[in-house]
């Protein structure tokens, strides 16, 4: 091969790299999203979760320019889901949307799953709602203090339902009974059906719940809500006092879904996504649909979000750990 012909052939391995390495370029520069996004739910299809998460992905849609795919993962109460996420790419292709109680609760009480809050970056929140503590309406209880009379004139006796182990109406119950000083006994369900419809029968005397479950009964005369675990009354019912207005300001609180990402992520991608959800978190149309289900929209900043699962997190362990609370 003479000079010429070997220069000939180094310039044409030249262009040919050149232009592999533009290809390469162009194709990792392709836009953010470039696919349909699968959004994660640890809730079973038809729940009030379930709703707001399609909700959601339909609004999400235009923005992004791709579909999103809502893919339901119920069960181990949500570290089946959490799991799958926390090991998905960190691409911004996978979105999660849990509660309060996947996120800050279930981590302390399944730790073999290897999964805890740190697993993931935040990204934005959507909705919260508050507690109502209920009981039947043949009950004698009127307010805090007749359970507390009670509870202190029978211990034990007195007992609260939940829609299981780990769940927030169960540790709503037990910072009840930590904070007043009463011993009440835990009847744990599998689902809130099961636990409102003992509660109806007088199989049990209380029941934190959301609102969206029980202010139709409430209103009906079924139920009589006792309190709201919410920092101010609840426009739906203004007539209940919050736990603060009875005496008890440390048992306020206030469950929440917001999107998190695998730990990981982009911060530009996880931007984008969370310039995407706020648009539709606050968007009119949106927050009306929201509160027609018992739900108050929610919208903080990063950081904002960042600090409210840490001090959910660190309550919730300091409260599993003081009532010794083992998983199922």
């Amino acid at each position: 091969m003479t000079i010429i012909q070997t220069l000939k052939l180094l310039a044409c391995s030249a262009l040919a790299a050149a232009g592999t390495a533009l290809t390469g370029t162009a194709f990792a520069a392709d836009p953010y999203p470039s696919q349909p996004i699968r959004m994660i739910l640890p809730f079973a299809a038809g729940g009030q979760s379930d709703v707001i998460a399609r909700m959601v992905a339909e609004r999400l849609r235009p923005g992004l320019g791709q579909p999103v795919v809502v893919e339901n993962l119920a069960g181990a109460g949500g570290m089946i889901a959490a799991a799958r996420v926390a090991r998905a790419p960190a691409d911004g292709y996978t979105l999660f949307l849990p509660n309060a109680s996947t996120l800050t609760i279930a981590p302390h009480l399944q730790e073999g799953s290897g999964v805890r809050a740190s697993s993931f970056e935040p990204v934005a929140t959507v909705s919260q709602f508050p507690l109502v503590l209920v009981v039947n309406s043949n009950s004698p209880y009127r307010s805090l203090a007749d359970v507390i009379a009670a509870a202190k004139a029978r211990p034990g006796k007195i007992s609260f339902a939940s829609p299981g182990v780990g769940t927030t109406p169960h540790l709503a119950g037990e910072s009840f009974s930590q904070e007043a000083g009463v011993a009440i006994t835990h009847v744990p369900y599998k689902g809130g059906a099961p636990a409102l419809n003992d509660l109806l029968s007088g199989q049990v005397d209380l029941y934190f719940e959301a609102p969206a479950t029980i202010v139709s009964q409430i209103q009906a005369g079924k139920l009589r809500a006792l309190a709201v675990t919410g920092r101010k009354r609840m426009a739906s019912l203004p007539e209940v006092p919050t736990v603060t207005e009875q005496g008890f300001p440390k048992l306020t609180l206030e469950s929440w879904s917001a999107f998190v990402v695998p730990k990981g992520t982009p911060p530009a991608v996880i931007d984008r996504l969370r310039a995407e959800i706020e648009k539709v978190v606050k968007s009119e149309d949106f927050d009306r649909k929201l509160e027609e289900r018992g739900f108050d929209p929610l919208s903080l900043s990063r950081a904002d979000l960042v600090r409210m699962i840490q001090s959910d997190n660190d309550r919730w362990a300091q409260v599993i750990r003081e009532r010794r609370i083992t998983g199922n």
